[in-house]
């Protein structure tokens, strides 16, 4: 089917403002970005704990910032965090959160949260938190990584890129950030005993406001064969379906 008329006028302005846009606007975006990284040590945090009913005194790691992930204008505290569950079943033994809480009249209120430990049965472990405004918008999206042990024999760091879209939060990517097949012999296909990482190559994701997402991925081994260098080509996903001009 061939593209309308408005999807090409759509892109072609988006090229044009695109080619217009300085390397200075990209760069001051991408300091933007990395600053919303900035984060407090988990003993710090035992306020947003409190208001996610988890006992400091289980937590493992946590990641806390302030940010803008809502519209609007004022920031929210996001926070991912991995605590002991109490419960002796292997599979619940560790519980990985992430919340995104907003202070009200009573103090800090949980407004929206996932538990990945329940969305991936109790099989994902400790996890990392990154932001970044993806789009351009002024609101940061959150990229969440964790180690993922679906498979003894496959090591596995998987995530999820969360965005606000409409009326909620949705995770609109989600795959392995590092995947390891090479010891599965058994498990997995000879075709699929891959290693690689993956990381979001941003200035290319920036220049699309988002529509495309853009990784770097390292190939390390292909088919369990060991490549003699490792080859890092470029991927491309789909992330926003209309621009935001």
């Amino acid at each position: 089917m061939a593209p309308s008329c408005s999807t090409d006028l759509l892109r072609l302005e988006a090229r044009s403002r695109l080619e217009n846009m300085s390397r200075k606007t990209l760069l001051a975006t991408l300091v933007v970005s990395f600053a919303i990284l900035l984060s407090w040590p988990a003993a710090a945090g035992v306020e947003v704990y409190s208001a996610m009913g988890i006992d400091k005194g289980r937590v493992i790691s946590g990641t806390q910032t302030s940010a803008q992930v809502l519209p609007g204008e004022g920031k929210q505290t996001v926070c991912l965090v991995a605590y002991m569950s109490g419960k002796r079943e292997k599979t619940a033994a560790v519980k990985l959160r992430l919340a995104v809480l907003e202070e009200r009249d009573a103090g800090l209120e949980t407004i929206w949260e996932q538990d990945f430990s329940v969305k991936y049965d109790g099989q994902a472990g400790t996890g990392d938190l990154q932001l970044f405004d993806l789009d351009r918008d002024g609101q940061s999206e959150m990229i969440v990584t964790f180690e993922l042990f679906s498979d003894p024999l496959i090591r596995q760091r998987f995530g999820e890129v969360i965005m606000w879209e409409d009326d909620g939060f949705k995770t609109v990517w989600s795959g392995p950030f590092e995947y390891d097949a090479t010891k599965a012999v058994r498990e997995v296909p000879a075709e699929r005993r891959d290693r690689f990482t993956r990381e979001v190559d941003l200035a290319s994701t920036l220049r699309t406001r988002g529509v495309t997402l853009f990784f770097h991925k390292t190939m390390i081994a292909v088919a369990g064969e060991r490549l003699a260098e490792p080859k890092v080509v470029e991927e491309t996903f789909p992330l926003r379906k209309r621009l935001n001009f």
